[in-house]
């Protein structure tokens, strides 16, 4: 076991010396809870495209990486407890759970600590390089990843009234935000020579999917010379409506009756490209759009579904066009 320990120490001091920049020192901003961007993750009979399609370069996530903290406590965290996240809303951190890696040979990995110089251990470390064909490789660790948690599985057998009992016990050290030192002891130090598999959390940072979205009011709502199509930009998982109207999309509509969700009377928009990106409808909104089923109710509308991007043609104010 000592010298499994250090074989696997030793693999990764040979990186740390190497930086693509100096690590620096890392500041913590705490936030409002529940303020952050996901994309959306609902799932629907057309399957949903993979999200590695977003992963970025190991130099764009060394860039992109912060510690944040909340201000109050939340169903999944606790107030005051450093958490990685993205300084760009252009980006969002994947949670990936339970990943198998074999000790046997090594992990096959390098770690790179990119911020820190704290005494309380406080940093970000994340993955600079994986071995090819290592065991970090196999299980699809990629450069720019960030170890969240390692977890341990011993397997004892117990002498019950029964006869011999299988118990399983698990050990877990959580090592989200924290500096190079620490991310080491959390992979090198647990008991028992016969593990030899680790399950590592990791947290991956991610390129949000976008919408391009080309939007038409009626040339009647249009002073002369002005042009009537507006083309803005949405993130995957945002609220139709409301991303409309975040970008400055009038919507406006007299003649039209009020929608019975939100209020507004220029809910509905007409779809004329992209309609396979947003969410299906319930069965409320088909009984509304029997008749019409390239409309949407927008407040009930979600763009980019199933972690889907691309180009979404939508008509607004729809008595205008008549």
């Amino acid at each position: 076991m000592m010298m499994k320990i250090i074989l696997l120490i030793n693999f990764f001091l040979s990186i740390k010396g190497f930086m693509l920049c100096p690590p620096s020192p890392l500041v913590i901003t705490t936030r409002n809870s529940g303020s952050s961007l996901t994309a959306s993750s609902a799932s629907s009979d057309t399957t949903p495209v993979n999200p590695n399609k977003y992963n970025i370069p190991l130099e764009k996530a060394a860039q992109v990486w912060t510690a944040n903290t909340q201000d109050k406590k939340s169903d999944i965290r606790e107030a005051g407890v450093p958490f990685l996240d993205s300084k760009s809303r252009d980006f969002f951190v994947d949670d990936i759970f339970g990943v198998p890696v074999s000790r046997n040979g090594g992990l096959g990995m390098e770690l790179l600590e990119i911020a820190g110089g704290r005494d309380d251990g406080i940093g970000i470390t994340i993955v600079s390089a994986v071995t090819e064909g290592g065991n970090a490789q196999k299980a699809d660790i990629i450069p720019g990843d960030s170890i969240s948690a390692v977890t341990v599985y011993a397997t004892s057998e117990l002498t019950g009234g029964t006869g011999m009992v299988e118990e399983t016990d698990s050990q877990s050290i959580e090592c989200e935000c924290r500096d190079f030192d620490s991310t080491i002891d959390a992979l090198s130090n647990f008991p028992g020579e016969e593990v030899e598999t680790v399950y590592l959390d990791i947290k991956r940072i991610r390129r949000i999917p976008k919408i391009k979205v080309q939007v038409e009011y009626s040339p009647s709502q249009c002073a002369e010379g002005v042009d009537n199509v507006k083309v803005i930009e949405l993130y995957a998982g945002e609220n139709l409506k409301r991303a409309l109207q975040n970008r400055g999309i009038v919507l406006d509509d007299p003649p039209s009756s009020k929608c019975d969700y939100c209020g507004s009377n220029a809910c509905s928009v007409r779809i004329f490209r992209g309609k396979h990106l947003l969410n299906p409808m319930g069965t409320t909104e088909e009984k509304y759009m029997k008749f019409n089923p390239d409309c949407r109710i927008s407040c009930k509308t979600t763009v980019g579904y199933n972690n889907q991007e691309g180009e979404l043609g939508v008509r607004v104010n729809l008595n205008q066009w008549k």
